[in-house]
């Protein structure tokens, strides 16, 4: 069955692009949480438990890597699945993948005001990126070698 076409074909450069996302958000998010945690007393640890400062500062980074890894996999993810429907790279794509990954983030604050300013924020800050022109090194050197 290996010519087979039972699932529909998976966009290999939509899954990177993606897990890129997803990495580079978890990179960042464990960083920020260990300059958090430094910074603040995190939860508190059980008396019981060998090196609680170290632990602590382990739940402080993974909280803040797993929401920096969601929220970069949910706004490039979007962003590239709306690329590859619409066929166009323009500012409803972004606009759309920044409300989708702050109204994630405010889905998990649980509250429906939360959802809405937060996806707002960032689709408002997705737009003025994409009209203000500020492109990442990568997108600048495509841009320079055609």
């Amino acid at each position: 069955m290996e010519g087979s076409s039972l699932r529909a074909p998976v966009d290999d450069g939509l899954i990177l692009k993606t897990s890129k996302g997803a990495g580079i958000g978890l990179a960042a998010g464990s960083v920020w949480g260990l300059l958090v945690s430094m910074l603040h007393n995190g939860p508190k640890v059980g008396s019981n438990v060998k090196y609680p400062e170290l632990v602590r500062t382990g739940k402080v980074c993974r909280s803040y890597a797993g929401t920096l890894a969601i929220l970069g996999a949910t706004y490039v993810g979007v962003e590239q699945s709306l690329e590859r429907v619409r066929g166009k790279k323009d500012i409803i794509n972004g606009a759309v993948a920044g409300f989708a990954a702050g109204a994630t983030m405010g889905f998990r604050a649980g509250r429906l005001r939360t959802l809405l300013v937060s996806g707002s924020a960032l689709a408002l800050t997705s737009v003025l990126l994409d009209v203000t022109g500020m492109r990442t090194t990568e997108e600048e050197e495509k841009a320079e070698n055609h």
